[in-house]
């Protein structure tokens, strides 16, 4: 998964703070992620507020029908179907038979959206939190699905990241065919991170802007992040 992030406008945000894997000009809090999205299954963090109510349908207007989107719900996945070719209906459930509502996908929560055939999204809408305020998000003990509030990307050292979770905390990504683990844990320091071996330590993992992932607590957390 790709991404290209342009913010624009009128508060100030230091050029190329936000992202180190996507060009980003900003002035503002009003922007646009361009997110390739990979045939089979992605994780899609939201990082803008879309539209009117963050539903699916505002927050990724480019995919095709037939993609279907899985939103974990603390023990397994809720699905919902995108079909607008019998209309008024274009959300189903995951018989494709019953009609539902677009799924609704806050900001710092991720998704599995998989797709038929590699497209680029453009997901558009104000950044959260606004310049000089945070953005809380809270998780709970067990799975988590989300990503950064923030359309950020690079190493999870970025302080706009503010990534500071409990101590054997782990992440878990996607890499397309299964996950990659990394454990977090500053117990010991320097060393902070830790492959699945609990004992080999490893860099601090990178992050695409609209990228999500797993995030395995033992204690529910509040995810805090701050705009300069």
């Amino acid at each position: 998964m790709k991404t290209k992030t342009l913010l624009i406008a009128a508060a100030a945000l230091a050029v190329g703070v936000i992202s180190s894997q996507a060009q980003v000009y900003s002035q503002n809090i009003v922007g646009y992620a361009n997110i390739k999205l990979n045939t089979g299954y992605n994780i899609v963090v939201n990082q803008f507020n879309c539209g009117v109510s963050n539903g699916a349908n505002e927050i990724f207007p480019s995919v095709a029908d037939g993609t279907t989107f899985l939103q974990w719900n603390g023990t397994g996945y809720t699905y919902s179907i995108k079909d607008s070719s019998a209309p008024p209906a274009i959300w189903y459930m995951s018989d494709y038979s019953t009609p539902t509502n677009p799924p609704i996908i806050s900001p710092g929560t991720a998704v599995f959206v998989q797709v038929g055939a590699v497209v680029t999204n453009t997901m558009v809408g104000t950044v959260v939190p606004n310049s000089g305020s945070t953005y809380t998000n809270s998780l709970v003990a067990g799975y988590n699905l989300i990503g950064s509030a923030i359309p950020v990307g690079g190493s999870l050292t970025n302080s706009l990241f503010a990534f500071t979770p409990p101590d054997g905390t782990t992440m878990l990504q996607y890499n397309g065919a299964g996950y990659t683990y990394n454990i977090f844990d500053q117990s010991a320091p320097p060393v902070q991170w830790y492959m699945s071996d609990y004992s080999t330590p490893t860099n601090a993992p990178n992050i695409n802007v609209g990228q999500g992932f797993f995030l395995q607590l033992g204690t529910a957390y509040k995810y805090i992040q701050a705009m300069p």
